[in-house]
């Protein structure tokens, strides 16, 4: 019994100073590895300067376009106009695919920042100033900030500035149907005073919020400025307005 505890104690005072070996040599490599840096002089990279970066994926496509403007891109959807023709044209305007391709001509598709597209090629998130514009039209304004499509390429919500060309400017959070690319919800906060939570669907919005006199969202004639919730159709006629504020 003794005998069989003596030797047990034996092996682990063995294993103890072959442990104790192995760990000074460790330490005694890392010291040596540090004590060898401190005295080598290495090349640090501060700064990349560079025009653009594509960077792909496993498959070798094309995946995020980084720039200011971002590179062109042989996979991208928006630059090429028989993937546009295809993914595009037929599902946007169905009726007359050539005249979609007319006004798909004068689309903006640039954009300073970064561009993530998925594996079609087709632009999912854009982030960046000088926005691209949307595949269904011409913005009236560039943005700055970040958009989101869906698989097919229609923008389905964004968040950003903007100013439009007579010098007004603001910030708005918008989200768009997903099926059909029609503006849901928005709101906005405008550099004339403007402040609106606008909903909307098929059948016309509600807008709720308040502007300065005579301003073309809430379309107030009078000289006060509007305080209150409006309805509108889907021509955009008043049907329906409660306001807080006093009239004349």
């Amino acid at each position: 019994m003794e005998s069989g505890i003596l030797k047990k104690l034996q092996e682990i005072e063995k294993r103890y100073k072959r442990m104790k070996q192995l760990f000074i040599g460790f330490v005694s490599m890392v010291l040596i590895a540090i004590f060898c840096l401190g005295f080598t002089e290495t090349n640090k990279v501060n700064l990349i300067r560079t025009k653009g970066i594509i960077i792909e994926d496993e498959n070798g496509k094309d995946r995020i376009l980084i720039g200011a403007p971002i590179p062109h891109s042989v996979d991208r959807v928006r630059t090429d106009t028989s993937l546009v023709r295809k993914y595009f044209a037929s599902d946007i305007y169905p009726k007359d695919p050539d005249k979609y391709m007319e006004w798909y001509k004068k689309y903006r598709h640039s954009a300073f920042g970064i561009v993530f597209m998925n594996d079609k090629g087709i632009d999912v998130m854009q982030l960046g100033e000088k926005l691209s514009d949307p595949n269904v039209g011409r913005r009236i304004f560039l943005p700055t900030g970040i958009l989101l499509n869906n698989n097919k390429g229609m923008e389905v919500g964004g968040f950003g500035t903007h100013t439009f060309e007579d010098g007004r400017s603001g910030v708005a959070l918008g989200l768009d149907d997903p099926g059909n690319g029609r503006e849901a919800f928005h709101a906005a906060v405008l550099s004339d005073g403007t402040r609106a939570l606008i909903i909307q669907d098929a059948n016309g919005k509600l807008v709720l919020g308040f502007g300065k006199p005579n301003n073309g969202l809430f379309k107030n004639k009078d000289s006060l400025k509007f305080v209150g919730i409006q309805y509108f159709d889907k021509k955009d006629h008043l049907l329906w307005e409660q306001k807080i504020n006093k009239t004349e």
